[in-house]
């Protein structure tokens, strides 16, 4: 191929599907700082770290969410949030609906509780499969992937000699157009190995979706983890079987507690595997004998479980806290004025300097799959609506 059919393969990948790749890259971008959203929206999540920074035992936290709510059934606790964050533990209530309770890691207080559907939910829901039932949703989602990874692949042929395009920032040009192309060759280079890892992870959801999932982390512990059980309600039980696991792995961040009914109480966190999910490395305990009764680091995966743990962290940029996540927040904000400025960029080259630019024949352009990405945008804010007026 030369460089113009390279050139036509770029801009046919960016503009025909412009509208979701807009959509989706900025759900995606907002998301990095969906917790930090809600800590804005909700005062219940807002809590004040003492000098000392010393919390609470996560057994005492877990606990009193059973006690604050004892007709409530708490199914997991959440660690992992930052230090300015309660902790939060997912419950059932007597109806059956999942809400939020957030207790103070630092005083074992309850704050108070919310609805389930929040802005991370949001986010994270419309993101990662619009709102839409998960199969079909995530696999529309996944399929973006693919002009995504052309847009990566042509760039290359494009740009000539494009590492010298790193220096090369946008100045104010003689027309908007010339500045537009500027800006756009500009946020590309300086996004492209974001663009092409997160195509790369968008693809590996997809080939997930459809058979291609690795076993879970779980699946390595001995058969007679299936056989102990956590007590919900029992937090008699529940604390020292949480507290004798921990002594027994003095290296281990306890960042998330499972207690699901006939399971076994699972502790997962952070070892000293890297790049993977917390539930890469869990702790099996019986909660009616106290008794560890197996565990699963993240070494111990194969490679196939060590890709499809690595997936999540590398996505959304959190293996190396706010560092990582302001930097995957930047770039997907390029990201997302990059799908929105080629199509701009279009408009520009198909209007004059007496009328200036023309949306109307860069819209058309976009053809007619503009009328089903519209469709799904909408059918996706649409789906929301009845979460937030619940």
């Amino acid at each position: 191929m030369n460089r113009k059919q390279w050139f036509s393969l770029h801009s046919w990948a960016g503009i025909k599907f412009s509208l979701l790749l807009f959509f989706i890259s900025l759900t995606g971008t907002l998301a990095v700082f969906a917790y930090e959203i809600d800590w804005l929206l909700t005062p219940e999540l807002r809590v004040e770290a003492p000098a000392d920074g010393k919390e609470r035992p996560a057994a005492e936290l877990l606990a009193a969410a059973h006690t604050a709510n004892p007709d409530w059934t708490v199914s997991s606790l959440n660690l992992g949030l930052p230090r300015f964050m309660a902790a939060e533990a997912i419950a059932q209530d007597k109806s059956g609906e999942l809400q939020r309770i957030y207790i103070n890691p630092y005083t074992a207080e309850v704050t108070g509780t919310a609805p389930w559907f929040n802005a991370h939910r949001f986010l994270r829901q419309t993101h990662r499969h619009l709102m839409l039932p998960l199969k079909w949703g995530l696999t529309i989602v996944g399929l973006l992937s693919i002009p995504l990874l052309l847009s990566f692949v042509s760039a290359f042929f494009i740009y000539k000699k494009w590492w010298r395009g790193f220096a090369k920032t946008p100045t104010s040009g003689d027309t908007p157009r010339r500045w537009w192309g500027d800006l756009h060759r500009w946020l590309g280079i300086w996004s492209l190995p974001f663009i092409g890892l997160i195509a790369l992870t968008g693809l590996w959801y997809l080939v997930e979706r459809w058979g291609g999932s690795a076993p879970a982390a779980t699946s390595l512990l001995p058969e007679a983890a299936a056989q102990a059980q956590a007590q919900p309600q029992d937090a008699a039980k529940l604390i020292p079987a949480i507290e004798q696991a921990l002594a027994q792995n003095p290296g281990f961040k306890l960042k998330r507690i499972l207690v699901l009914k006939d399971n076994p109480l699972l502790l997962q966190g952070e070892d000293t595997a890297i790049l993977v999910r917390d539930r890469a490395n869990t702790i099996a305990v019986d909660a009616n004998t106290q008794t560890l009764i197996g565990q699963v680091k993240g070494e111990q995966l194969s490679a196939h479980q060590r890709i499809a743990e690595a997936v999540d962290p590398l996505h959304f940029g959190t293996f190396a806290g706010y560092s990582s996540k302001i930097i995957w927040f930047i770039w997907g904000l390029a990201m997302t004025i990059l799908s929105g400025s080629g199509v701009w960029l279009c408009a520009l080259r198909m209007g004059s300097r007496r009328k200036g630019p023309n949306p109307r024949a860069a819209w058309r352009l976009i053809g007619h799959s503009r009328w089903l990405q519209l469709a799904l945008v909408l059918a996706s804010l649409g789906l929301t609506l009845p979460f937030f007026f619940a």
